[in-house]
């Protein structure tokens, strides 16, 4: 795939924890329940620092945070972690996906100096985004949003669309415009298992449901028949291309975040593939990404794309669509 000198990316999940309850979010079971195979933790900066040196951050062209389970403004040391970065690359490129419903306004206006690009989780206005964001507070966020953009960050907006706030895109819209977003962005879920998604509170008590778009419907029939099934597909690896690598927040090394097992149910499909075609995983915590790389665990997860069946999560999220729609007409 790549060698250890060649990585230009690193996608980090600083931390695992999250002050959120989406319903259909990865640290959730469907509904808002929290996996109870999640393993809750952060990274400290004493222990990003020595897993890659300044030495090794000088050769990194970009580093996100977007987490699979955590956000990061939750984590301890996310804006030390940052100044890190940037105090030894001040080329490099940090992004972060967030809720941005956490941490003081100064502590924005900080994270702005930084030269981190933001981009807010924000599904509607203060009405319709508590229906799917729950445990988040809209005023606190276009708050927080509204002191980093006034300290000079790069902000985005990024909008989940539903069925109970997608007459709101384009007010929605109007709103980062005016604000100062740099840009705004809206996307249709592809995770709906049933056409309307009870949500369950810590008690167990179903409060309201939500409801797919039109176009929801069909990504997410394709992405669960996907999910049941290896099919044989040309594979084009996104983080091969761009020299990537994932960082779990217990220290998990993976390719991609689609690779790493830590967030899946042990009953889950891809789970049960990789644990069959791979049941290898190398952490930061008991051995260097140095030692890791001269593995041959890199190479034989690309060993299977050559197969009649490979690794699912690799056919699924980076096989060529043609083929794949082929299987599903």
């Amino acid at each position: 795939m790549y060698n250890i000198n060649e990585i230009k990316t690193i996608h980090l999940e600083v931390t695992s924890r999250c002050q959120a309850s989406c319903p259909m979010c990865s640290r959730n079971l469907q509904g808002g329940v929290t996996n109870p195979f999640i393993t809750e933790t952060q990274i400290s900066l004493e222990q990003f620092s020595s897993w890659f040196s300044k030495d090794f951050v000088k050769q990194l062209d970009r580093l996100y945070m977007c987490g699979n389970l955590g956000d990061p403004v939750i984590a301890q040391d996310t804006l030390e972690i940052f100044k890190y970065l940037r105090n030894n690359n001040n080329n490099i490129n940090l992004t972060m996906h967030t809720n941005g419903s956490a941490r003081t306004v100064e502590w924005w206006q900080e994270l702005a100096r930084t030269g981190v690009t933001v981009t807010f989780g924000i599904d509607g206005l203060a009405d319709t985004h508590k229906l799917y964001r729950i445990g988040t507070d809209w005023h606190k966020i276009i708050e927080n949003a509204r002191a980093f953009i006034q300290a000079d960050g790069h902000a985005e907006w990024h909008m989940l669309i539903f069925k109970h706030n997608e007459h709101q895109v384009e007010e929605c819209r109007t709103i980062s415009e005016d604000m100062g977003f740099k840009r705004f962005a809206s996307k249709n879920s592809s995770r709906f298992r049933e056409d309307g998604m009870p949500v369950i509170d810590k008690l167990g008590r179903t409060t309201h449901k939500i409801y797919p778009t039109e176009k929801s419907k069909k990504l997410s029939d394709k992405v669960y028949k996907l999910n049941e099934i290896s099919v044989k597909t040309t594979i084009t690896c996104k983080v091969a291309q761009e020299k990537s690598l994932y960082v779990s927040a217990t220290g998990n090394v993976s390719p991609c975040c689609w690779t790493d097992m830590e967030w899946m149910l042990p009953t889950s499909f891809a789970r049960i593939d990789y644990m069959d075609k791979i049941n290898t995983f190398y952490n930061l915590n008991n051995k260097s990404l140095e030692d890791i790389f001269s593995t041959d665990y890199f190479k034989t997860i690309t060993n299977t794309w050559d197969s009649d069946s490979p690794l699912l999560a690799c056919s699924k999220n980076c096989g060529t669509v043609d083929r794949l729609n082929e299987q599903f007409k």
